[in-house]
């Protein structure tokens, strides 16, 4: 088996990435995190010209540590980085892993919001257009703003 973990930072999947990893534990089955950054120079002109390779080596230095934390708990872990739409390089990249299990995380919910909506397009767009199961999990203790 392998869960697909779509990974924002060590904070804000910290929830998501426990679940996968408890259910991996009992399931014997294989983690792979995935961060998707936005490409700078399809996100417009401003931000092709203050990219920089730090949001990548931030993404894969964070990756490379949760996968380490997750191989010394005795769970077969791994990391992808990508660059690309974000929600929709999720789902590709699930069909190519032939993921099981695609685990997101999903900001608190606001007051008077209902279930999933559109205050978290790539959730709304996963649910949508994922053809494989979704597990996910909402974090109330994170401050989405406050990475």
């Amino acid at each position: 088996m392998k869960f697909m973990v779509a990974f924002a930072s060590p904070k804000r999947s910290r929830r998501i990435v426990q679940l996968a990893a408890s259910n991996a534990r009992a399931m014997n089955a294989e983690v792979v995190l995935v961060r998707v950054i936005a490409d700078p120079a399809k996100v417009g002109v401003v931000a092709e010209l203050i990219a920089t390779d730090t949001p990548k080596e931030t993404a894969e230095r964070q990756i490379v540590e949760v996968v380490n934390e997750l191989q010394s708990q005795g769970i077969n872990a791994s990391g992808l980085f990508k660059v690309g739409p974000v929600a929709d390089t999720l789902v590709s990249t699930a069909i190519e892993l032939a993921a099981d299990s695609v685990y997101i995380g999903s900001a608190p919910v606001k007051p008077k919001s209902f279930g999933i909506s559109m205050q978290d397009p790539i959730l709304h767009y996963m649910v949508d257009h994922c053809p494989v199961a979704l597990v996910i999990a909402r974090d109330n203790n994170v401050d989405e703003n406050n990475d």
